[in-house]
């Protein structure tokens, strides 16, 4: 039995590592064999990308890392599908093209597009195509408030930064009929429960 490969999308303060956590809990309890996966990933790959983030680095050298922790973590996901697992990740190749190619714009200017397309295009040699992609959308001005609470924001979490990724995310979608766009601004729960709907829908 083959397993399936679900990805959660969204700028900072979507809510989207809690519905992952909630969704997962929920299938399981259904019987459903679920893996909750992240990246980045908690490997030596995983923590050379986190600590990228606190460090003055080229966008280059950001995207380069990434991919290097996707590359492995798709091995690992291709072996828990295989052993027909419902693999759930929080952030998966679209967050690099989504955030990557707005600070290659911001960095050395061009277009989102050519940036997007460029990054979709290195991706793509080392993915795993989800079988679903849930995009959870909120405006950045939602998602700032929401962030208020944390004691530092990461250099990610900023309005004219996180306009950018949500107008990235919202150019991927509409070319990758995989995607699916979920408004996130509502009660968690009932955000949950869009979720575990459209997972049921498209996978089961």
């Amino acid at each position: 039995m083959t397993g399936s490969f679900v990805t959660l999308e969204g700028i900072d303060g979507c809510g989207k590592s809690t519905v992952a956590r909630k969704v997962s809990s929920i299938l399981e309890s259904e019987g459903v064999r679920v893996e909750l996966t992240r990246e980045p990933t908690d490997t030596w790959l995983g923590k050379a990308v986190k600590r990228s983030h606190q460090e003055s680095v080229s966008p280059f050298t950001e995207v380069f890392l990434f991919m290097a922790d996707r590359a492995t973590h798709t091995d690992w996901v291709r072996e828990k599908v295989s052993e027909g697992a419902l693999v759930i990740s929080d952030r998966y190749s679209d967050s690099t093209v989504a955030y990557q190619s707005a600070s290659l714009h911001q960095e050395f200017g061009g277009s989102l597009e050519e940036h997007v397309d460029w990054l979709l295009e290195l991706n793509r040699k080392i993915m795993m195509v989800p079988d679903l992609t849930i995009l959870l959308d909120i405006d950045p001005e939602t998602s700032l408030d929401r962030l208020r609470g944390r004691k530092e924001l990461s250099k990610f979490e900023h309005l004219e930064y996180l306009g950018l990724v949500r107008d990235n995310y919202l150019m991927i979608a509409k070319g990758e009929a995989r995607m699916t766009i979920i408004d996130a601004t509502g009660p968690i729960d009932d955000v949950v429960a869009a979720v575990l709907a459209r997972i049921k829908e498209k996978v089961f």
